[in-house]
């Protein structure tokens, strides 16, 4: 039976009974006295005080307008609230008859500890921050739209009432199954279903807290009446599944049959096999179905990546669930066997942080520990802890927690207040069944495979998809050979960094001795699609991966480097000519595309070089990363006199035509604006697998070299050349598409977004060379980016500046994004249609792309999430090092002395701990943290951006890396 439904399930009576005891008692002497979220200063903590009149005199912004209604854009603006009936000339000359109470009704326990959960440290998984500080969630709920609300522990149905941007962020208001509105983000919901109430309704219940008439109470009711309504149904539902779920042995049904392996489950396919229909399940089937998937995380684990879009569940391995239920007993039962292995444990531990100081600065080595022998109890206790490291949801009850929390104790090696995912992860290693250097989360990554969401294979036999090509067949050869250009002994630069895994775009400038007013621009793109058809089984993982992943200790490549694909890197024909597809725009001097080119082509005369050789030779500033904690990469040295004259005049004029295109993007209100991120470096890379974890605890010595970097991210010299020339490519293959009315997977990013009217305009007059913005500035101006989308229509990139109706997508990187590829294919097929070959209209329709468009989204999302983490992860453990550093005493420079913060989210009040959640950011570093013992009433002057001087408090490592700070 699911008792999680059952017990938090109220009596719909009890929610229409504190909405009205919000309202009996009249206030003095008649007056109305609406009520809002007023402060003392920018951020007050959110607490509730009266007023007489709304925001008199505050301007309203364009972005409000568009979610307010005209009686409450009225109120902010200072007027009074009025009735119906005062609009119909029916009032008694009051604003409003209706009684406000005398006392303050004092929120849920639930509503405390959903408000207090609100932290801004759980940045490894992307529902609680985007891996943007500027970029805003990529939903809208509507109102009146029914939604379940997780955060941590609390579980709560509620409608949404409507959501407006405030700080920086989307706030939705709903009003919960108990009767009060809580605020709440579109991150915390993890079911939906929309137009469960009328938006007529829903308009009437009213903007505030509380009810501000007895409309809108009566409204609220109506509401609480529905939503129990669905709340009796569901409660149905939910006694029914767990009993149909034993009774047919769902579990068995649906894991793996390899006792290790990890299968999808969705809540779609568990529902089908758990009822037996398809066709006819209706919402409360599914919001059941999920919620016993939810209830029972000792079997299905939540995914902790878009979860709302995905609705998946990952069906835990065989072994796995054997090993918790044995763990779980023995610590039930007081197990002999723990105490066996507690004081093996102790003995073990006390040896390793010897040996950790003893070899601090030796090289990473792994020997076998020889000295204890692990009984098959101790091997499953051993099991059990690694799989609790785990990345999981918090709003899924772990079967970890507690079992991990009593061996940790049994132990008595780790003195912490939270025997948590941290202390896991520390013991482990301290143990020798993980070595330091094993980053947990990112491998993790490997165990899960999403399932294909589109077949590769187009339905109708083309030239780029014959029938008669299996899984395994390359092309036998180049189906577009007789489309190339042949560039002859044109230049081509392929301009990268030093030790550039994959080299996949090469640029040109073609003169025009007839017209000086004009150049071509050329980008020329590796061209793996010569070989390599859409229906291989490289294609398919590709598609799987979606993109490279370039981790600090490792690279885990999109194709395979040792098969005939890596020929086709441009710098990889040596003397011999490299076949590309090439992109052609041809550009005024006022920085105007006035026509392109695409197509198959033959580059002859390549010439590799590197960024800060263009930089020396052009006169450019160089260098994005800087060292904090000192020691830098050795430069590297470089020869200038194999770059003539010839070649010197091409990068100019290269750069001239760049600047152009640059200056008109900038027209069209383009800017740039991001943080600073660490750029960590390590020796050696990639770790080698003889000093890697293995199932047995190991004597592990020393530490892979770390060097702290810190990238600014902010394209400079000639990355903004290259970078310029390639977005230039991108706009050419959406005309491309555009002008041939073929479907293609553009990006899109809609205008920014801000809560302050005349901020934007303040922002774009405050940029500086190349569209850049302080972004601190852009924090303080409350402003944020729409996230990316991918779109099939040529739409606006406003960060861009590529105004609607030309569009952009990538396709500049074959070699390493699988979405570049389905364009490759999907122009080579355009062209060959053009010379008159048969087969399909288009290679995919817009029904596929719009899929494969999401898949794309979301495996790229968490591709570049795991980059993040991993950073985050090497970052955390280079701090860890360096204050712990038994030569800690001797070092003249530590940057850490002198920290410096910027508060980059709107503090919010945690009662339950008596202080306030601050979010900051520490520029030097590259990070985000904690502000941690901030008293309630002490962020009433701060404002976003503002700097504070700051000391570590702490570092945590584990699953979820963390930094916590305190002021200085």
């Amino acid at each position: 039976m699911q008792k999680r439904a059952i017990q938090r399930i109220p009596d719909v009576s009890s929610g229409i009974r504190y909405t009205f005891c919000r309202h009996r008692s009249g206030t003095s002497g008649g007056t109305r006295r609406s009520t809002t979220l007023l402060k003392e200063g920018p951020f007050g903590g959110g607490r509730e005080r009266g007023r007489e009149r709304g925001h008199a005199n505050q301007p309203v912004s364009e972005e409000l307008k568009k979610v307010l209604s005209p009686e409450a854009l009225a109120w902010l603006e200072g007027k009074p609230l009025k009735t119906k009936d005062d609009v119909k000339g029916k009032g008694k000359g009051r604003v409003t008859d209706f009684q406000r109470p005398t006392t303050e009704i004092p929120p849920s326990k639930e509503k405390q500890l959903f408000t207090a959960l609100d932290e801004p440290h759980d940045l490894a998984l992307p529902e609680s921050s985007d891996v943007d500080a500027f970029v805003d969630e990529t939903r809208r709920i509507p109102a009146g739209t029914l939604v379940e609300l997780r955060r941590a522990d609390i579980t709560m149905n509620a409608v949404v009432l409507y959501t407006m941007l405030y700080n920086r962020k989307w706030v939705m208001h709903a009003l919960t199954s108990v009767g009060e509105v809580w605020h709440c983000h579109e991150h915390d919901v993890t079911f939906q279903l929309t137009n469960f109430v009328d938006e007529k309704l829903i308009e009437r219940c009213g903007l505030f807290e509380r009810a501000e008439t007895e409309a809108e109470s009566d409204a609220r009711v109506q509401v609480l009446s529905k939503l129990r309504s669905f709340e009796k149904r569901f409660e149905h539902d939910c006694h029914a599944i767990p009993e149909i779920a034993n009774g047919m042995s769902f579990y068995d049904q649906v894991a793996h049959s390899d006792p290790t392996v990890w299968s999808p489950l969705t809540t779609r396919e568990a529902a089908v096999k758990l009822l037996g229909k398809d066709a006819t399940l209706t919402d409360v089937d599914l919001f059941a179905v999920q919620s016993y998937l939810f209830a029972s995380g000792h079997l299905y684990v939540v995914e902790t990546s878009k979860f709302l879009e995905k609705q998946l569940f990952w069906v835990r391995p065989r072994q796995e669930v054997s090993d918790i239920e044995a763990v779980t007993e023995m610590v039930l039962n007081r197990s002999p066997a723990l105490d066996v292995f507690a004081a093996k444990a102790r003995k073990v531990i006390a040896e390793s942080r010897q040996r950790s100081i003893e070899s601090w600065e030796e090289a990473p080595s792994r020997r076998p520990l020889d000295d204890v022998e692990w009984t098959e109890d101790d091997r499953t206790i051993l099991r059990f802890l690694v799989a609790s490291l785990r990345t999981h949801r918090l709003i899924q009850k772990s079967p970890f927690t507690v079992p991990v929390a009593h061996i940790l104790k049994a132990v008595g090696m780790h003195s912490m207040k939270k025997y948590n995912g941290t202390a896991a992860h520390h013991f482990l290693i301290e143990l020798g069944m993980l070595a330091p250097w094993d980053e947990p989360i990112s491998r993790e990554i490997q165990l899960h495979h999403e399932p294909d969401s589109v077949d590769l294979t187009p339905i109708v036999p083309t030239p780029i998809l014959p029938s008669s090509l299996g899984p395994t067949d390359l092309y036998s050869h180049d189906v577009v050979e007789s489309l190339r250009h042949d560039f002859g002994d044109l230049p081509v630069y392929v301009i990268d960094d030093w030790g550039a895994e994959e080299l996949d775009d090469g640029i040109s400038v073609e003169r025009i001795p007839s017209d000086p007013e004009h150049h071509w621009l050329h980008v020329h793109i590796a061209d793996p699609t010569t070989l390599l058809p859409p229906s291989h089984e490289i294609a398919r993982h590709a598609m799987q991966l979606s993109t490279t992943r370039y981790w600090v200790d490792r690279t885990i490549p999109m194709l395979p480097r040792d098969t005939a694909l890596s020929r086709f890197s441009l710098d990889s024909q040596q003397g011999q000519p490299n076949v590309s597809l090439s992109f052609s725009m041809k550009v005024n001097t006022s920085g105007k595309i006035v026509d392109y080119k695409v197509r198959p082509a033959v580059v002859r005369n390549v010439r590799t070089i590197k960024y800060d050789m263009v930089d020396a030779l052009l006169g450019n500033e160089s260098g994005t990363t800087h060292f904090p904690f000192g020691g830098a990469p050795q430069r590297h040295e470089f020869d200038m006199s194999s770059l003539g004259p010839p070649i010197l005049d091409d990068l100019k004029l290269l750069q001239q035509v760049t600047q152009r295109l640059e200056a008109d993007r900038l027209k069209n209100n383009a800017l740039v604006f991001s943080l600073p991120r660490p750029n960590m470096i390590i020796e050696p890379r990639p770790l080698p697998s003889d000093i890697m974890s293995t199932s047995v605890p190991s004597e592990f010595r020393g530490f892979p070299k770390l060097t702290y970097g810190v990238a600014n991210a902010l394209e400079m010299g000639s990355r903004v050349l290259v970078a310029e020339a390639m977005r230039a490519a991108g706009r050419a293959a959406s005309l491309f598409f555009r002008d041939r009315g073929i479907p293609a997977i553009r990006r899109t990013v809609a205008p920014l977004q801000t809560e302050l009217r005349g901020k934007i305009e303040e922002l774009l007059a405050s940029r500086g060379p190349g569209g850049v913005v302080d972004p601190y500035v852009a924090l303080a101006a409350r402003v944020i980016s729409p996230p990316g989308q991918y779109v099939l229509t040529p739409s606006i990139h406003a960060l861009m500046g590529i105004p609607e109706g030309e569009g952009y997508m990538k396709v500049t990187s074959p070699l390493r994004r699988f979405g570049d590829m389905i364009a490759h294919w999907q122009i080579k097929h355009a062209l060959l249609r053009e010379k008159g070959e048969r087969g399909a209209p288009v290679l995919f329709d817009e029904a596929w792309l719009l899929r494969a468009a999401e898949d794309l989204s979301l495996r790229e999302q968490a591709a570049r999430q795991s980059e993040i983490i991993q950073q985050s992860f090497w970052a955390h453990w280079f701090l860890i090092r360096w204050m712990n550093d038994p030569r800690r005493a001797q070092r003249e420079h530590d940057p850490l002395r002198t920290l410096k913060a910027r508060l980059v989210e709107a503090p919010t009040a945690n009662d339950k701990i008596g202080e306030m959640n601050c979010a900051v950011y520490l520029s030097e570093l590259g990070l985000k943290a904690r502000l941690v013992g901030v008293p309630l009433d002490q962020t009433n002057r701060w404002h976003l951006g503002d700097e504070l001087d700051v000391d570590i408090h702490q570092v945590l490592l584990g699953t979820r890396p963390s930094l916590d700070v305190t002021r200085r």
